[in-house]
């Protein structure tokens, strides 16, 4: 269990690890145990001593077009209930927004818990009324340049003053004389018991000239001399969206024998570093006795050990210097399509089904309610265990001044720049993977109506502000595949028992290459992965039922005709049939937004001439 750490008052709140590259990333506000908004820090102020360096990851970097260390965020336990006593390191965090509101009289003031010795979990009463109890404002500043502030709530109250009180009112954070409500149309305004100046504070702009982050000293921008912050409530999607990337661990790197003391003394980097920096004789026997006890090995293996990672010829450097990040597709692809034998301990291992499918098929060829789309199906392989390592690369946030032509600046997870590493998880779990006929799929792709509903769907995601990994291309082979994995995970969501938040879709798709593969999985920050449920679904019969189901599925939608007929849905009209009625996901499940889908390629439609995917199926 990871924990997020609040140092004021000594309070520690649990946090999933594949939420540190979500929601609650560096750079985020996110709302605590304890009902407090925090902000997480960034990872120079992460205690470095308990950081773990991933190893068996070059392929992933490659791929990812990252040269930095991957290390794995701390991870801390509670030892007792009582004294809070924490075991581990812990991620730092700090109470943000600053500001307070009385919920009796609306008064709002500045960092009250700064002069009470009240309990983190207490409320603090208001001093104005005596009957209200104060809770953080919701509302926060932000830039297009990544920038986080308090709301200068003074100012936006008097800017437009147009009075000699209200000019002459001066700014005062130790005195409660600011209040924050709603009017007789339910807007926000903020209101000065002084002077009597107020003003509306919906979508506000205004101009500050310097970056903003909360805990850091500010710097003047470069290249410009006044920033434009945006005032809106924490929980609007702008103030926050995480960066991050995915990659499958495939072999040879997922060989890697995890159970060699070479391994791991690469997992305890700090015991090596310690020997290596030991300078008297007396202090590296000391470290070395601690090694062998930690490593349960011997000092002819420990020193055999060293000597292996000295030469730099561990099973973990593999040169990997053609490697680009072009090729990560095709190369999950092959590792996915390929036989091979594993080891036990491997982190990806695949059972290859595809005799059985082709047998199974041809078993039930002549029986009555078979799909013919059951042989448009080529390959089918039972992934028994997958390592997904997701890597956080940053955030962004966007003020009302975002121009649609210059991109959004990306902040990296260092703030100051003074680190060589990015935080990542590994996650691990299991799956179903299987192709389509790419000879079937070629002779649908050269029908004219088909490429023209694709290209259009292309013209809109050009003109959009949409950016999706480079994977993503709307071609007609691409929306086709999307489609049926969106069908698929809403189908397991009831076949195997699990949420399908919980599932993931990778597409893999290239005329050039003849690529035409779906893999669906389940992957958690564990290393135990899941239980089996999804891999059981694998099996010839269990996977004919789930295919019967999905293609009955996505022939018809509630929303009918309404979702067959749509000219275009979804984000900048880049989905045609496909709602929620039919085949929208989570936007968790979904690596590409949600977008590119349209039942129609699969199902057709007869009345404009686009015939049904089952026409070009071989009997």
């Amino acid at each position: 269990m990871e924990v997020h750490e609040l140092k004021s008052k000594q309070w520690f709140t649990p946090v999933r690890f594949s939420h540190l590259t979500k929601h609650a990333g560096v750079g985020a506000v996110v709302r605590d145990q304890n009902d407090l908004l925090i902000f997480v820090k960034d990872t120079s102020t992460w205690p470095l001593k308990y950081l773990t360096k991933l190893h068996a990851v070059e392929r992933v970097k490659r791929h990812l077009e990252i040269t930095s260390d991957l290390m794995l965020p701390p991870q801390a336990s509670i030892d007792g209930d009582s004294n809070l006593k924490i075991k581990g390191g812990t991620i730092p965090t700090l109470r943000f927004p600053n500001w307070t509101r009385c919920d009796n009289c609306n008064v709002l003031y500045f960092k009250p818990w700064a002069n009470t010795n009240a309990d983190i979990s207490q409320k603090i009463t208001c001093s104005s009324c005596s009957k209200g109890s104060l809770s953080q404002v919701t509302w926060c500043a932000v830039s297009s340049h990544g920038d986080l502030m308090d709301v200068p709530w003074h100012y936006i109250c008097h800017r437009k003053s147009n009075t000699a009180a209200q000019q002459q009112c001066r700014h005062n954070t130790h005195e409660a004389y600011l209040k924050l409500e709603l009017n007789e149309r339910g807007r926000w305004e903020i209101h000065c018991k002084k002077c009597k100046a107020t003003e509306q504070i919906d979508g506000t702009d205004f101009h500050h000239n310097t970056h903003k982050q909360p805990g850091l000293t500010e710097r003047k921008p470069v290249g410009v001399d006044q920033i434009t912050y945006t005032v809106m409530e924490v929980n609007d999607p702008r103030v926050f969206s995480a960066m991050s990337e995915r990659a499958l661990v495939i072999p040879p790197e997922s060989n890697v024998d995890k159970e060699s003391l070479v391994y791991k003394l690469m997992q305890q980097s700090q015991l090596v570093a310690a020997i290596k920096g030991a300078k008297r004789n007396l202090q590296k026997q000391r470290e070395k006795k601690k090694a062998m006890r930690e490593l349960k090995c011997t000092e002819e293996e420990l020193f055999a050990a060293l000597n292996e990672i000295d030469r730099d010829k561990s099973a973990n450097n593999i040169s990997f210097d053609d490697i680009t990040s072009a090729d990560m597709i095709s190369d999950e692809f092959e590792a996915l399509t390929t036989e091979q034998e594993f080891s036990s301990n491997a982190d990806f291992i695949t059972t290859h089904l595809t005799g059985e499918w082709q047998s199974y098929l041809q078993s039930i060829a002549e029986s009555d309610g078979i799909r013919i789309e059951s042989n448009l199906v080529d390959k089918l392989v039972a992934v028994n265990r997958l390592r997904v390592i997701e890597v956080y690369k940053g955030f962004q946030r966007a003020a009302s001044d975002v121009d649609e032509f210059d991109p959004i600046p990306t902040v990296n997870p260092d703030f100051t720049g003074s680190i060589g590493w990015l935080p990542a998880v590994e996650l691990f779990g299991e799956g179903i993977f299987f192709t389509l006929n790419h000879t079937c799929l070629e002779k649908w792709e050269e029908q004219a109506l088909i490429r023209l509903r694709a290209s259009e769907i292309e013209t809109r995601y050009q003109d959009s502000e949409i950016a999706l990994p480079d994977e993503a291309t709307p071609t007609s082979r691409f929306i086709l595949l999307h489609t049926i994995a969106h069908a698929f995970i809403r189908e397991l969501e009831t076949l195997a028992g699990y949420p399908a938040a919980s599932l993931q879709e990778r597409i893999y798709s290239s005329s050039e290459g003849k690529m035409a593969g779906i893999l669906i999985y389940t992957a958690v920050p564990d290393i135990a992965g899941s239980l089996g449920g999804i891999v059981g679904q694998a099996k010839p019969s269990r996977f004919m039922r789930l295919l019967d189901a999905v293609f009955r599925q996505i022939e018809w939608c509630s929303m009918d005709p309404v979702c067959n007929d749509i000219e275009g849905q979804g984000p900048s009209w880049l989905n045609r049939a496909a709602c929620h009625g039919c085949v929208l996901i989570p936007d968790t499940s979904c690596s590409y937004n949600n977008v590119f889908l349209d039942r129609v390629f699969i199902k057709g439609k007869p009345e404009e001439g686009i015939p049904p995917l089952r026409e070009f199926v071989s009997k």
